[in-house]
């Protein structure tokens, strides 16, 4: 199981210079969060949005160059090995509400033979009573806003900060699968933890679609 933080994503182009943009780090038992690889964004990369994230490159713990991404545009990713290997192609198809609703679904196609894999994220179960619920949602929210208005008004800036942290986050389960394999070959439930099922994927492009797929919740 790897972890992907995901805060330095959205601010990459502040990261200092020569330091990692985020580090994907190992969980589990008889793990104690030790590096797995780092994220390397360019400061000066355009930010492209969801469907065209900037390139980026993936070191181990000692440095060695395991994987680079690019963009292609439209959603689409090609991924190589650090040598330069075609490794693999990732895609992102958007999800929409109208005319009818589909959801945001990731797909992954090794280079090198192998099933595609896909992963349409949070179950349309989710989605439905997300639907149902958030007008209440966003009516608590409105109360909160007041609320931490309020504070900020009487000076209090840390019950303000309080009263504006409290979101609700959009269905997120995705698991990535083979057509015909029941079992996931990686799975996302939430804290932004990957689950990697052993030698279904190159860990490689695994680890790219993780960094991708947490970006995207960024």
């Amino acid at each position: 199981m790897i972890h992907v933080p995901d805060k330095r994503l959205r601010s990459y182009d502040k990261v200092a210079p020569g330091e990692p943009t985020t580090t994907l780090q190992q969980t589990g038992p008889g793990t104690n969060g030790e590096p797995l690889a780092y994220v390397h964004v360019s400061q000066d990369a355009p930010k492209g949005g969801r469907q065209t994230r900037p390139a980026f490159t993936l070191t181990g713990p000692d440095g060695q160059p395991l994987t680079s991404v690019r963009s292609l545009g439209h959603g689409v990713y090609e991924v190589y090995g650090g040598d330069g290997t075609p490794l693999g192609r990732i895609t992102r198809r958007s999800g929409r509400t109208l005319p009818w609703p589909r959801r945001v679904r990731w797909s992954v196609q090794p280079a090198h033979g192998g099933a595609p894999l896909t992963g349409e994220v949070g179950t349309r179960t989710a989605w439905t009573v997300f639907v149902l619920i958030s007008p209440l949602y966003f009516l608590c929210w409105a109360v909160m806003a007041a609320q931490g208005s309020l504070w900020l008004l009487l000076g209090e800036k840390g019950e303000a900060k309080k009263e504006a942290a409290w979101e609700m986050e959009p269905p997120t389960w995705t698991r990535w699968r083979a057509a015909d394999e029941p079992e996931p070959a990686i799975e996302y439930r939430t804290g932004r933890k990957y689950r990697l099922a052993a030698n279904r994927l190159d860990h490689r492009l695994a680890c790219a679609q993780a960094v991708l797929h947490v970006w995207d919740r960024a």
